[in-house]
């Protein structure tokens, strides 16, 4: 492979599932062939465990095909032809026996050309539990896109309402189960939170509950960790539900700085004091130089290193800035997977005071000494001498099970991306 975009990014309908499985008593039913099915089944799963076997033997009943999640209807083409009314009617009580709190009935891009009218099934279904019908996730979008809508959509039907307000209390949007280490993001960001006495209500549709989504405008505001896929919903939430929105404009809490500015500004916006978080930030500053000022003195790096960065620029963003002001690395590639990101202005200002404006764009990592990437860009760069040190931040990845989390946010997330760097340049 010549470079790091031969690999076809996620789209819409992987986002909207994400949204829905994200919601941890909910279940999405997928309307759809089971080319469909099996890999996102696999994906939610792996992300966010139910069932402690993958036994395929376990889930043999209609729908579920070998796997725990995202039951389908399994479409051929008579029902491309002639509707898939008979599969929707069986399919709708045997996913609600399961006994979800919630389900979402997601349309493939394919079945939207139907015609089924989705909301008729589910109120002729007569079910105890709340249903959203999601009748198109969008045909060419992408991932974020596909998540956004689906939230907006899920809380349009389920209209949830203020009944009384907690104070220090905040949402977190813009997190998906598709992003690596996001167990970790959210424990790490609910720890420095809650060292300032700030509570987090809902993580909106990653891992929180049912419950907790309905009872998110108890919440005093929206805090937002990842734009591309939460701006949508905060303006939503801001003109339904009143809910404001602190949002950073530098991108994600990556790096001791940035993760500062993040707390400060939530701490601002419920009126709380951010110094017990701060202190463990500069605990945490302390720690890290110890290590970096032992591998400089032994090597001389990790300033000079060159690095490229393949991410979404809410995530690029912070950590090319991280990696060049605070480590003294080089930029050499900078390939956003959101082309039309509003940080663009921010990121070019970057990379010009790193004189390395060029870097932004570029997709043939070759000769770089670190590539921050997803897996399967990483498992595609030709690296013959084995100099190359890969990291994952992102999905798909090569296989690696975190038994243990991990981050790449918020203080613990700065340590982290330095016992990386050290352990991958100390033999250099």
């Amino acid at each position: 492979m010549k470079n790091a975009n031969a690999c076809l990014p996620p789209d819409s309908l992987t986002g909207a599932i994400m949204a829905m499985e994200g919601i941890r008593d909910a279940a999405v039913l997928l309307n759809g062939p089971t080319g469909c099915k099996f890999y996102h089944g696999a994906v939610v799963e792996g992300q966010l465990p139910r069932e402690s076997s993958f036994d395929p033997l376990q889930f043999l009943e209609e729908f579920y095909f070998g796997q725990p999640r995202v039951p389908a209807t399994y479409l051929d083409g008579d029902d491309y032809v002639f509707g898939a009314s008979a599969k929707l009617e069986r399919i709708l009580p045997t996913v609600a026996a399961k006994g979800h709190a919630l389900i979402a009935v997601v349309n493939s891009p394919g079945a939207a050309l139907i015609g089924d009218d989705l909301n008729r099934f589910i109120q002729a279904a007569n079910l105890d539990i709340p249903c959203v019908a999601l009748e198109s996730t969008g045909y060419s979008g992408t991932m974020e896109e596909g998540f956004q809508e689906a939230v907006i959509q899920t809380l349009r039907t389920l209209k949830p309402q203020p009944t009384a307000e907690k104070p220090c209390t905040v949402n977190l949007l813009g997190i998906s189960i598709f992003q690596k280490h996001w167990e970790g993001n959210i424990a790490e960001l609910t720890r420095l939170l809650a060292l300032c006495g700030v509570n987090v209500g809902a993580v909106v549709c990653a891992g929180s509950s049912f419950e907790e989504i309905m009872e998110m405008g108890n919440s005093q505001c929206n805090v937002m960790v990842h734009e591309e896929l939460g701006g949508r919903i905060a303006e939503w939430c801001e003109s339904r539900l009143g809910l404001p929105a602190m949002r950073p404009v530098n991108g994600a809490p990556i790096g001791f700085d940035q993760t500062e500015e993040w707390v400060r500004g939530v701490c601002r916006a419920v009126g709380a004091s951010p110094r017990p978080a701060v202190e463990a930030i500069d605990q945490a500053r302390v720690r890290g130089v110890t290590y970096i000022q032992r591998l400089n003195s032994l090597t001389g790096l990790p300033k000079g290193a060159t690095f490229a960065v393949r991410a979404p620029a809410s995530i690029a963003l912070p950590l090319t800035q991280w990696l060049h002001d605070y480590l003294g690395m080089a930029p050499a590639a900078v390939d956003l997977t959101d082309a039309d990101s509003l940080l663009i202005p921010e990121m070019k200002e970057i990379l010009t005071r790193a004189n390395a404006l060029d870097a932004l764009g570029v997709t043939d990592f070759s000769g770089v000494d670190m590539i921050f990437a997803d897996g399967a860009a990483l498992a595609q760069i030709s690296n013959p001498d084995g100099m190359m040190t890969g990291v994952e931040i992102a999905l798909p990845t090569m296989g690696y099970i975190d038994v243990v989390h991990k981050c790449l946010l918020g203080a613990q997330g700065s340590l982290h991306l330095i016992e990386w760097i050290v352990n991958a340049l100390r033999d250099c």
